[in-house]
């Protein structure tokens, strides 16, 4: 499987030498910053590639130097576009072993998962394919969310990552999604598409190679930048067997491939045609300041809850927000104008019910949820930035929804607890 992409090459051989530039550059910075102190600007250095935000802008940087390198005759800003094509065809790898070990894999070993990836589907690949072609992206990405949640857009993994894209809280808001404890746009299956999309034009721009972008999906960027600078490599080959990458990321590829050749044509490998016969989904949005129940929206302009939350999954609490900017609230197609009327008239939600529970000496996960009398996943939808499959320190923050039944609890521990601004 090498890396020949049509467009790939020149990016991708000077990939490990703008990385190098770009960190003497950075180092530089730091020594002039920090008055010439070398062991101190090494620190610095340290710290800011693991900052989240610097790690998409450098990302974004390497993505503009890679298309000058690509094309620089073309001026881009004088194209329609419809006209763009930045992005090579998918390469077929439908004949590599390895894939085809996960063909078997995903047809007959695993035909049960096989059968539910390829149900849930149906309801979001309509969308994502448009998004897809919106970018100019190839039809195969679209089956990535297949492989990342199992098309699932409430999907939470071990590392804390959520949502059909299964992007990590910091990733997340740095493709201009709001994660927070009232709204977690990673729940929102168009917004986070969105945004996939635009983190794997990054990536592509990156690594000028669509094996390599999508095992950086999988590992981040830096992990793989590392391994290549490691293996001295340039090519997916050199690196898609090392031992420096994890075996996730050394199957993901060829994992994804084998999904989406099953989903381009399920019939040749016994599964029942995949009926993409969902509507798009029509709405309208209100921009709304203030804690607004869904319920009483909902009853306001005369449809079911259940229409509101669905229509806004990104909202943990049922209730708009209060803090921030408006937030846009989503309803069904011509209940704009009636929302927009009546929201004077909708008694606003008084101080919610949530405080910031602080661990102490002492505490843990079982003894805070019986606490409270809440659940896990409450909890963890509340909390966003904190990993609740992991040992909880002391001084963690917790937003903690508080029933009537803990309100005593509440009283007797005051100082333990400090209100949620």
């Amino acid at each position: 499987m090498k890396c020949n992409d049509g467009v790939g090459p020149p990016a991708r051989t000077c990939v490990r030498k703008q990385l190098v530039r770009a960190e003497s550059i950075l180092s530089i910075a730091c020594l002039i910053f920090l008055g010439g102190c070398a062991s101190t600007a090494s620190l610095q250095r340290e710290s800011l590639r693991a900052s989240a935000g610097l790690t998409n802008a450098f990302s974004r940087a390497l993505t503009f130097a890679t298309e000058r390198t690509r094309s620089k005759s073309v001026d881009r800003s004088k194209q329609s576009p419809g006209n763009v094509t930045t992005f090579a065809s998918f390469p077929d790898d439908s004949d590599d072993p390895r894939v085809r070990k996960f063909l078997r894999y995903y047809a007959y070993e695993q035909r049960e998962t096989t059968k539910k990836y390829l149900a849930g589907a149906q309801r979001y690949l309509p969308m994502v394919r448009e998004i897809c072609k919106e970018q100019h992206l190839p039809e195969e990405i679209a089956y990535l969310f297949m492989l990342e949640s199992g098309a699932n857009p409430e999907a939470r993994s071990p590392a804390n990552a959520l949502g059909m894209w299964q992007f990590m809280p910091a990733t997340a808001r740095s493709y201009g999604l709001r994660v927070d404890s009232s709204v977690d746009e990673r729940l929102d299956p168009r917004k986070s598409t969105k945004a996939a999309m635009l983190y794997l034009k990054d990536l592509y721009g990156m690594f000028g190679c669509w094996r390599l972008a999508l095992s950086a999906y999988n590992s981040g960027e830096n992990k793989l930048n590392q391994v290549l600078c490691a293996e001295d490599a340039s090519e997916y080959d050199e690196i898609c067997s090392s031992r420096k990458l994890g075996r996730e990321t050394r199957e993901f590829f060829p994992r994804f491939l084998a999904l989406a050749i099953i989903a381009k044509n399920p019939k040749k490998y016994g599964f029942a045609p995949m009926r993409e016969h969902a509507p798009r989904e029509e709405f309208e949005t209100v921009s709304i300041e203030g804690n607004y129940d869904l319920g009483d929206l909902a009853w306001a302009i005369g449809v079911p809850h259940k229409q509101l939350v669905d229509l806004n999954p990104e909202l943990l609490r049922g209730v708009t927000p209060s803090g921030g900017p408006p937030f846009r609230l989503k309803v069904p197609k011509g209940k704009q104008e009636l929302l927009t009327k009546k929201l004077a008239h909708i008694p606003r939600q008084g101080d919610q019910q949530h405080v910031v529970h602080i661990v102490n000496k002492g505490d843990n996960l079982a003894k805070i949820l019986k606490r409270y009398q809440v659940s896990r996943s409450q909890l963890a939808n509340l909390n966003p930035d904190v990993n609740l499959r992991r040992s909880l320190r002391r001084g963690d923050k917790l937003v903690v929804p508080v029933t009537q039944k803990s309100g005593v609890k509440k009283q007797r521990k005051a100082k333990h607890l400090s209100s949620l601004q």
